[in-house]
């Protein structure tokens, strides 16, 4: 009789362990608070955020971008590839859209490469050959490409987010 009641109460236990993991992988928990962020996305966030403590402020003048004139929007890429500049296609349009001068285009290449590469995808812009990587050093461009709005050489916005929205951007444009 008392193997009997073990044996029973073995069974409703793996009974109501299984409906319990049957129900956390169909979503059914109950939570007393919304989940927060995981460790990792935590940790990553906080990787993120010490990274962009070393950009420069806004107002900074960037002696290599000093004689563009007017407001700018510039977009510095580690290389000059079809991969790269095939989304660099948008932004051109909306910078176009603005009414804005040429689209300006800080890459690590050659001039002569870079200007091949954006020949074929039919992409008019100002090209800076930043080959020692001084200006991308300068601006903090950790991630590529990443967009700043430029004025007379100083920096009025950059971007902070890796999504590259062009109305985003161009909402900054307009202040």
């Amino acid at each position: 009789m008392a193997a009997e009641r073990v044996l029973m109460t073995l069974v409703i236990f793996l009974l109501i362990a299984n409906l319990w993991m049957l129900g956390r992988q169909l979503g059914l928990t109950i939570s007393p608070r919304p989940p927060s962020p995981s460790y990792m996305e935590a940790l990553m966030e906080e990787i993120w955020q010490k990274r962009l403590k070393d950009d420069p402020p806004l107002g900074t003048e960037v002696a290599p971008l000093r004689n563009l004139k007017g407001r700018r929007v510039v977009v510095v890429i580690e290389r000059c590839t079809d991969c790269v500049v095939g989304k660099l296609k948008a932004l051109l349009e909306a910078v176009k859209e603005k009414g804005l001068p040429k689209l300006v285009v800080v890459t690590g290449d050659e001039f002569e490469h870079a200007k091949r590469v954006l020949d074929s995808w039919k992409i008019e812009a100002e090209i800076v050959a930043d080959t020692e990587g001084e200006v991308a050093k300068k601006l903090n461009a950790f991630f590529s490409p990443r967009i700043y709005i430029v004025e007379d050489g100083r920096i009025l916005w950059k971007q902070e987010k890796l999504e590259l929205i062009p109305s985003i951007i161009f909402s900054e444009v307009d202040r």
